[in-house]
């Protein structure tokens, strides 16, 4: 009776527990939506930084209100009035929409003059008049702003245009004087520029190519008639331009043969950006807005839209590629960018046909407007974006950078050493502390000179007496001879012949070596933690101890192995053990000398640096005259016999080094080798 109950009250429990997942299952569940692309921030000293959305996919215009549709849509130039004008290439017209995407009109279509032939680019001038690139009919066609036909033109007539040059126009834009800058297809001369009766008037803004060290070897050793033969370098091809409200030429071209993918010309040909290299070589347009920011739009790897700032510095990326995809916010593939008034970004996709627009999200618009007052240099005004730009995130340096100017204009110096500390900028970090340096010097510079006086006679007071002391005393065997070696160190370092010659024939302890060796080391660890913030401009729990460590050991030890191993060959009277002890004593000038430069890097702002790099410089000559006149004397050399000695240590060191990696790399592959081989049996066991 009692297994009957508990059965069913069993079946109960089941069934109200089968009711509240039925009951759950039917609760609506709240909308959430994700974006199919991820925003990219880029820093100058952390790299790249996962950040939330600049712009987000906020619809698309398929063309479903126009008659058929677009067609490989190549180039989209956006008005005044923030009406879009898009080349519609395959259906052979310029399509004109409003600002809200809607269709207005088509231009191009009609028989006779006019008559558009597969147009790759559109460009409307302030007063209406509108400029097709009629690519298939080889000219460029005007037409008045109520779309009639204006003028063509087609290839002018010039002698520096040969027969051969064709003239497929692709893209253009015109200045307020009403001159053309066309891109033409596979051409290398630049933009061809034409005046408004249609005149050739020369090339503009051509790239030049990028030469390679072997490039550079063959023109210095080939004749012309060896150069002839080799393949000519040609420079990257402009792709597109577009003229900014400043009256800057921006172009874009595609490809690695040149440096300036994107460059900022003045009328005189000038590039702003002085041909910096842009590490995005598939990019296919640049738009850019009334404040100086560029938009790329790129047709490689993951990302297809990069955001730079006034300056060409990369800034954000975002987008996302995908073939065959019809989907808000995936290109297939882009031909065009542009972006209006409301800063709203259209991308046109050749591929899929229609047009991706992008809204900007309000942290967008806090970054980008901190940003514009930033480099217009209204830094107090910039305040309030660049505090709620780190309020939404806290992660990107320039909102600190921002602050840190800020600070420093309003003569806050502590603050704005921090702010710049936080944006790891060493010339902002420099010019704050100068302040409060200059600051401290002008209310203590009594007690500065009072305090280094007295400091420096107690220093040297304290020497003498525990020289004193020490003489007096009776120490041990041991310890007056690692007292008596490590003495010699110092003395060898100023008197090096001297100072190798009495090492000659001795043997130095090996607990003095191994203790200099470890001095060696923990001076440069504590140099690196120890050091200013300008010596290492950046977080230093990203600093790579061990790799640092190893770019000094290893020298070392192959210089240890190398001297001994050339010297015997050539005739070396020198012993391993004397090798390794003057090889131990040589590197004392870094003991001394990096101490007190670690210590000073902490007092010097980035116009007196040069005082720390003559020092470290001065001292790594001092080591390697160290270890050269240890190999004349250890190995009893003349000069030239201790050069070559030298020479050829330094050319095994570098075979060492290749055998290594060769070692190293097949050891990786028969380890790799065997887990395969122990994975195959396990999972197929």
């Amino acid at each position: 009776m009692l297994g009957r109950k508990r059965m069913i009250w069993g079946v109960k429990a089941a069934a109200a527990l089968l009711l509240l997942g039925l009951a759950g299952a039917a609760v609506p569940r709240p909308a959430s939506a994700q974006l199919p692309y991820s925003t990219w921030y880029s820093d100058l000293n952390a790299g790249m930084i996962r950040t939330q959305p600049v712009y987000v996919p906020d619809r698309i215009v398929d063309g479903n209100g126009v008659e058929r549709g677009f067609s490989s849509p190549s180039d989209i130039f956006i008005a005044e009035n923030d009406h879009v004008y898009i080349a519609d290439t395959g259906n052979d017209r310029i399509v004109e929409l409003n600002e809200k995407g809607e269709y207005m009109r088509s231009i191009g279509q009609e028989e006779g003059p006019g008559k558009l032939t597969q147009p790759e680019g559109v460009f409307v001038a302030p007063g209406g008049t509108i400029y097709a690139a009629n690519t298939g009919g080889q000219s460029i066609v005007l037409y008045a702003p109520d779309g009639s036909f204006a003028r063509e033109f087609k290839k002018p007539e010039a002698t520096a245009l040969a027969a051969d040059y064709h003239f497929y126009p692709t893209k253009l834009v015109a200045d307020w004087r009403g001159v053309m800058y066309i891109v033409v297809k596979d051409t290398f001369l630049g933009l061809l520029r034409m005046s408004p009766d249609g005149e050739f008037t020369g090339f503009f803004g051509a790239n030049k190519a990028k030469l390679s060290w072997l490039d550079r070897v063959k023109r210095a050793l080939l004749n012309e008639k060896q150069l002839a033969q080799e393949i000519a370098k040609q420079p990257n091809p402009i792709l597109n331009a577009t003229l900014a409200d400043d009256g800057f030429l921006v172009t874009t071209s595609s490809g690695t043969a040149s440096d300036g993918q994107i460059k900022k010309l003045n009328a005189g040909g000038f590039d702003a950006f002085r041909n910096k290299p842009f590490d995005e070589p598939d990019l296919i347009d640049t738009a850019i807005d009334s404040n100086g920011f560029l938009y790329g739009l790129s047709r490689s790897g993951d990302i297809s839209v990069s955001v730079y700032d006034p300056t060409g510095e990369a800034v954000f990326y975002f987008g996302s590629k995908q073939k065959s995809a019809r989907q808000l916010g995936i290109a297939d593939y882009g031909s065009s960018i542009a972006i209006n008034g409301n800063n709203e970004l259209w991308v046109a996709d050749n591929a899929a046909n229609l047009i991706q627009v992008f809204k900007r999200t309000s942290f967008g618009d806090t970054y980008m407007t901190a940003s514009h007052l930033y480099f217009e240099g209204d830094y107090e005004q910039s305040r309030s974006y660049w505090e709620e730009v780190l309020r939404q995130n806290g992660m990107l340096n320039i909102a600190y950078n921002g602050l840190g100017k800020i600070a420093l204009h309003d003569g806050d110096y502590a603050a704005a050493l921090d702010y710049f500390k936080q944006s790891n900028d060493p010339k902002g970090y420099s010019d704050a502390y100068w302040y409060i340096r200059y600051e401290w010097l002008k209310d203590n510079f009594l007690l500065a000179v009072v305090v280094l006086i007295a400091g420096s006679w107690g220093l040297s007071f304290v020497a003498r007496r525990l020289a004193l002391f020490a003489r007096k005393r009776t120490w041990p065997p041991l310890v007056r001879k690692y007292a008596g070696e490590l003495r010699d160190a110092l003395y060898l370092m100023i008197h090096p012949y001297n100072g190798f010659y009495r090492l000659k024939d001795r043997h130095i302890s090996y607990a003095v070596i191994v203790f200099l060796l470890a001095l060696a080391v923990a001076v440069h660890v504590w140099s690196v933690f120890a050091s200013g913030f300008i010596a290492y401009p950046f977080d230093l729990g990203e600093y790579n101890l061990p790799l640092s460590l190893a770019f000094m050991i290893v020298p070392w030890i192959t210089w240890v192995i190398a001297n001994y191993l050339v010297s015997t060959v050539k005739g070396g009277e020198g012993r391993f053990r004397e090798v390794l002890q003057g090889s131990a004593f040589a590197i004392v000038p870094y003991l001394v000398i990096t101490i007190p430069t670690t210590i000073l890097t902490n007092f010097v702002v980035l116009e007196e640096w040069i005082v720390i790099d003559l020092i470290r410089q001065a001292m790594w000559v001092w080591i390697i005259v160290l270890f050269f006149v240890m190999t004349q004397v250890i190995h009893n050399f003349d000069f030239t016999e201790a050069f070559k000695n030298a020479s050829v240590t330094l050319f095994t060191i570098g075979i060492i080094w290749v055998f290594a990696m060769i070692v190293s790399g097949l050891v990786y592959n028969f380890y790799d080798f065997i887990e395969q081989i122990y994975r195959e049996v396990t999972f197929r066991a």
